[in-house]
């Protein structure tokens, strides 16, 4: 690898790339776009700099906003349709330029943290007498989340041997570790198979050993070395737009916006467990129960300028399942009970 930024820089982070295609799919769909206006990373000069990284609970957000769709789960499949080559950038073309995919599958998963989280993702190639078999497991995540993206990574692997092979691949099996999703016709459909086995040990797909060592169609001399460079090169000059703690905070405002705060949610949120968040928290110097509160503060703080929202609304907005403990909190926080606060805002 060139010398220069470590891979580890990049975890818990995306590529724009990756980011332009989920949150386009959410657009295409005509879902609510306007709850994720607030975030920081999905601005249109950070999703059109093809060097920016996007934080994980951000692209998690837009995954969990596709899995309400009709779709379900299911809908993995359909942003993968939505990926021609050239939509993910490099990465399609060191998957889709080399002899044959026997190659180009081993290096093109070496390098996928060029468009996903290095932190998260794990993959694996073999082959096994006469089928190529590759397997991929993400990060702990949001359950309906992991689904779709373990759905959609098998979805893309497919779709580019089809597109690097200009062969029409029907896979021997495809293994998930999930149950089936309501819509398992979709997946049927889009694999071409319902050779599709559900609640497997682990998530792959399996072809045939003839597809994998077939010819390349665009196969370059030379290419293969050309595009490691220009990837380690890629990786080295990322520009993660989020710091870990603001992509902490990004991930406890989604869930306080979607009521379901606590430090589970939260860690679901950045691909870590609650143990690895409260260490990480330990090393930026707070902890988990300094953030709520500090985040409660902010919002109440924000709340409170809205004459028309009750103390009852607010309470529940920030958590509190009881709008006496806002008031005590309140009180605490700026030492004057919520009227005086309140009043005060609305004057300055």
């Amino acid at each position: 690898m060139t010398p220069g930024r470590s891979r580890a820089a990049n975890d818990g982070t995306v590529s724009s790339s990756l980011a332009r295609l989920v949150s386009g799919v959410v657009a295409d769909l005509g879902m609510n776009r306007g709850q994720f206006a607030h975030l920081p990373d999905l601005r249109p000069e950070v999703l059109a700099d093809d060097l920016a990284r996007v934080s994980t609970p951000t692209m998690i957000a837009l995954w969990e906003q596709l899995t309400l769709s009709d779709a379900g789960t299911a809908i993995g499949v359909h942003v993968a349709d939505q990926a021609p080559v050239g939509t993910l950038g490099l990465w399609d073309y060191l998957y889709t330029t080399g002899p044959s995919l026997i190659e180009t599958t081993p290096q093109a998963l070496t390098y996928l943290d060029v468009i996903g989280d290095p932190g998260a993702d794990r993959t694996q190639v073999m082959e096994s007498g006469s089928q190529f078999i590759v397997g991929h497991a993400t990060g702990p995540a949001v359950p309906d989340v992991v689904e779709a993206i373990e759905i959609f990574v098998l979805a893309l692997f497919l779709k580019r041997s089809r597109e690097a092979t200009g062969r029409p691949i029907v896979p021997l099996r495809v293994s998930l570790s999930h149950r089936a999703p309501r819509e398992h016709r979709r997946l049927t459909e889009f694999f071409g198979t319902t050779r599709i086995d559900y609640e497997a040990p682990a998530n792959s797909i399996t072809l045939l050993d003839e597809d994998a060592h077939a010819p390349l169609p665009q196969s370059q001399p030379g290419l293969a070395k050309i595009l490691q460079h220009h990837a380690d090169l890629t990786l080295a000059a990322a520009k993660p737009v989020l710091c870990w703690y603001d992509s902490f905070r990004v991930a406890l405002d989604i869930v306080f916006d979607q009521n379901i705060l606590s430090l589970e949610a939260v860690a679901e949120r950045l691909a870590m467990s609650p143990r690895t968040l409260q260490r990480r928290l330990s090393e930026h110097e707070t902890t988990w129960r300094t953030e709520v509160e500090k985040a409660r503060q902010t919002r109440a703080l924000t709340l409170l300028r809205n004459p028309d929202l009750s103390m009852r609304s607010i309470a529940r907005r920030v958590g509190y399942s009881d709008e006496r403990v806002l008031r005590r909190a309140i009180r605490r926080w700026h030492g004057a009970p919520p009227t005086a606060v309140r009043n005060g805002l609305a004057t300055d």
